[in-house]
């Protein structure tokens, strides 16, 4: 999970997404509640695969998660009822081996849930875990632009033992594979962070980023508007790591649950949120969605 961020890293900051331009939309869901469900819909950047969310609680806000920054190929997008949508992704290093991913709108939601499918042959042991990057840049009050991109990391945030704190109040360790004395260290714009139950790991010196010694206490981080008035932010009850990068995005990647059982009896699952800015509300409805969070936030690593 080092590489949680890799291909934004190759990237860099120079690459540019025009903030107002309407993409053009390879599926769109059905909403049966467009004033209560968020909308979804099927997008391509050049080769990148996204999937849109416009959230109707929040004024103009829709986010944009790129499915997937993983060594796969996308087969397909089909919408299905409930406003729902189901992607398809091959493994190209196990060919033999499917992602199927529901996209399920809920009243200030979205979830995304990933299964494994084997077309043939025994599923493989060790299918890796899909790698979703969560983007803002199409959130007129969460992008970074027309801002210099240390003030969107000003807005952006995790839970730490002093509660909600935003990520430039943490210790943001220089990205190794850039020049002490290059801008984008001074401060610093990218970084990663581990929970209080695990050891902040050391990374080499081509790293894209370093891991901040300041941990946090629930696998919750997300981004408050430019005004203060809304919070949008992604959460799971597993991910090893979260990350915010390049791209106004933000890596939490959840582990395939339950633990040690086979791969088509387990599901990745991820939700996103967009609110009003409470961070209680959030919290409550993150504990509610993801029961074993709780036990995340006391330091336990019980299996799951």
């Amino acid at each position: 999970m080092v590489g949680a961020c890799l291909l934004c890293a190759i990237f860099g900051p120079t690459t540019t997404v025009g903030h107002a331009q309407e993409p053009k939309m390879i599926v769109t869901a059905t909403n049966p509640q467009p004033d209560r469900l968020p909308t979804l819909g099927v997008w391509a950047r050049d080769t990148l695969t996204l999937v849109s969310a416009a959230f109707p609680n929040v004024p103009n806000f829709t986010c944009d998660s790129w499915c997937y920054e993983s060594d796969v190929d996308f087969l397909g997008a089909s919408a299905l009822d409930g406003g729902r949508l189901e992607l398809r992704h091959r493994l190209r290093a196990m060919p033999n081996v499917l992602w199927v991913t529901t996209v399920t709108p809920e009243p200030g939601a979205v979830e995304f849930a990933a299964r494994v499918q084997v077309e043939s042959g025994e599923a493989p042991v060790g299918v890796p875990g899909p790698n979703l990057c969560w983007q803002l840049r199409r959130a007129p009050l969460f992008a970074s632009a027309p801002d210099p991109y240390p003030e969107f990391v000003k807005r952006c945030f995790i839970f730490t033992r002093k509660g909600l704190t935003f990520l430039h109040e943490t210790e943001r360790r220089p990205i190794p594979v850039r020049a002490a004395d290059d801008p984008y260290n001074n401060p610093v714009w990218v970084q990663m962070y581990v929970g209080e139950w695990q050891d902040v790991p050391t990374v080499g010196p081509t790293s894209w980023a370093d891991y901040s010694p300041d941990r946090y206490t629930t696998t919750v981080i997300g981004a408050v508007s430019r005004d203060g008035k809304y919070l949008a932010a992604i959460a799971n009850d597993s991910a090893p790591l979260m990350c915010q990068a390049w791209h106004d995005c933000m890596h939490n990647n959840p582990l395939w649950l339950p633990i040690n059982t086979p791969p088509t009896e387990q599901v990745w699952r991820v939700r996103i949120y967009a609110m009003e800015n409470d961070p209680d509300a959030l919290l409550a409805r993150v504990a509610h969605d993801f029961p074993s969070v709780r036990r995340a936030e006391a330091g336990a690593t019980e299996e799951r």
